[in-house]
């Protein structure tokens, strides 16, 4: 606290309060992107296997295919539902079977299953909950933005504001050349219309 700036005790204060100090939580001070740490957190993710009672990130799917398992294993993939043939002398599984959905808890079979099978289907890494600068917290909603999607949302609130100002008959800059087309158009069919 005693070398701490003003805009340091600012930035202290800003994540107490919005509790963004709590769990498994960790500060880098870096002078890089968001997207720059994103990517360097991506590069560096930890794959891991499902653990009994791990709540899964992602749909597990396991492909059909030889096993390389004994055929004695086969009562083993029937309770869990899963079709199977002994082709070579090993167990192969015949369709794609779904074992876990985002969201799914982790239980002692699946654990097993993929254990058996040595599937790691989950990675591990940093994310990047918000973003401290200049005195202002950015969340990660914040952080998604790019620049097609500003421009968009530029281009949108422009296209309402001309529509608010040829509905309202008030001439501004950005209603002024719908206003001239309109005009031509009107006049146009006045001279058609005359002949």
């Amino acid at each position: 606290r005693k070398g701490a700036t003003a805009q340091d005790k600012a930035m202290a204060e800003k994540l107490c309060r919005e509790n963004f100090l709590t769990g498994n939580m960790a500060l880098c001070f870096t002078n890089m992107t968001v997207s720059e740490l994103d990517a360097i957190f991506l590069k560096y993710r930890i794959q891991a296997p499902a653990r009994v009672g791990a709540i899964s990130p992602v749909d597990v799917v396991i492909s059909a295919g030889n096993t390389g398992m004994e055929p004695t294993q086969t009562s083993f993939f029937q309770a869990l539902n899963i079709t199977t043939k002994i082709e070579k002398g090993t167990v192969a599984i015949v369709t794609d079977k779904k074992v876990l959905s985002t969201g799914d808890k982790v239980d002692s079979s699946i654990a097993a299953l993929l254990g058996k099978l040595k599937i790691s289907p989950f990675y591990y890494r940093p994310e990047v909950l918000g973003c401290f600068e200049k005195g202002m917290l950015f969340t990660p909603e914040d952080l998604a933005l790019d620049d097609a999607g500003i421009e968009a949302a530029f281009s949108a609130g422009i296209a309402q504001l001309t529509g608010l100002s040829l509905g309202s008959g008030i001439a501004t800059e950005l209603s002024l050349p719908h206003a001239i087309a309109d005009g031509f158009k009107n006049l146009l069919a006045a001279a058609v219309a005359t002949d």
